[in-house]
């Protein structure tokens, strides 16, 4: 059944293309420049750490700059202001979990979410004087005209056997990756096949491909803003969960920094926390002897604005960051070229 439906998607996914390439939908330009951040495949490749590194990266350079995003699985409908450059305004269920975070970590960043990214963008130019926009998971959203299309693709995705939507990930064939720009290689492990990873995507896209990897800098509790070193955890016993696209790369990070939780448990992607949901980890903690939890900075952002965590005691979260395996000079390079974006310097 999920075959036919794929084959059903597929076929919906390619009309809608067709649409655009051939000029028979309209697309908006913004007025400034933008830079699309996205995926080919649903959830969990890491493009939301990709906008907020691209962000601070440009911000330090002098631009004043908008992320326009949708918002995804927010509660409420229409425009939302999450930030306007002087620190987050909405809450997580208003604006939405990734935008929130992207506010947090950078207060002078201006955040909108919109399910119409075209008005998003005009509110962030218009109202916020926007120099730059990046547009947070907006590979498939081609109403917006962009200046450079960012692919994130999970280097340990099986890409030859990738399937669409629903049997498999893919929001659309990999032929679609003939409309990006540049594609950056996430998650590269020590041992990744980078150029084998290489010559797949070549068979699908000119981009160039560059390989990164997001590495753990610091440890935060629950409620504070101070960096605390990564091994402030070692020697107590972990519990560890989390509600993300991907949690085996969570998994493999605590790994990294030499956490082994006692006790380990795992929330569909996006997942909002009921004080139910912490009363059966406090348990499940209690009966291992956990002394302090972790869990990602997206889930932190979920939780922080609530109360329910509290059952758990001491509550740390993971910050990440993009580091480039290669190329990250010629990447930048990429930038100013596609966007017509320069630092001046």
């Amino acid at each position: 059944m999920k075959t036919v439906l794929s084959a059903m998607y597929g076929l919906a996914v390619d009309l809608r293309n067709r649409a655009y390439d051939r000029g028979r939908r309209a697309v908006t330009r913004a007025g400034v420049p933008v830079i699309s951040v996205g995926n080919i495949s649903a959830g969990g490749a890491g493009k939301t750490p990709v906008v907020a590194f691209l962000a601070e990266w440009l911000i330090a350079r002098g631009a004043s700059v908008a992320v326009v995003s949708r918002g995804y699985r927010r509660e409420t409908t229409g425009t939302v202001v999450v930030s306007d450059g002087r620190g987050h305004l909405a809450t997580p269920r208003e604006g939405g979990d990734e935008p929130v975070m992207l506010a947090r970590r950078l207060p002078e960043l201006v955040v909108i979410a919109d399910e119409r990214r075209s008005r998003g963008c005009e509110r962030a130019v218009t109202n916020f004087g926007a120099g730059i926009i990046l547009l947070d998971d907006g590979f498939q959203h081609r109403a917006v005209y962009r200046d450079m299309d960012i692919v994130v693709v999970d280097a340990n995705e099986a890409l030859a056997e990738a399937r669409l939507l629903p049997a498999g990930r893919l929001r659309e064939p990999l032929s679609g990756l003939r409309r990006a720009d540049a594609i950056l290689l996430s998650k590269c492990q020590p041992g990744s096949d980078i150029e084998t990873l290489r010559a797949t995507l070549a068979g699908f896209s000119d981009a160039p491909v560059f390989a990164t990897r997001f590495v753990p800098r610091t440890l935060r509790r629950l409620g504070e803003g101070d960096d605390l070193p990564l091994d402030t955890l070692q020697g107590l016993r972990v519990g560890a969960f989390s509600g993300i696209g991907t949690p085996e790369g969570f998994r493999r990070t605590l790994q990294e920094i030499g956490i082994t939780p006692v006790v380990e448990q795992e929330f569909r992607d996006h997942f909002w926390y009921r004080p139910a949901d912490m009363l059966a980890l406090q348990k499940a903690g209690a009966a291992q002897g956990v002394q302090v939890w972790i869990t990602t900075e997206k889930d932190a952002t979920r939780l922080s604005d609530t109360d329910v965590a509290e059952k758990l005691g001491e509550l740390f979260y993971l910050r990440m960051e993009v580091e480039f395996v290669d190329g990250e000079e010629e990447f930048y390079a990429l930038i100013a070229a596609r966007s017509g974006w320069s630092s001046g310097d």
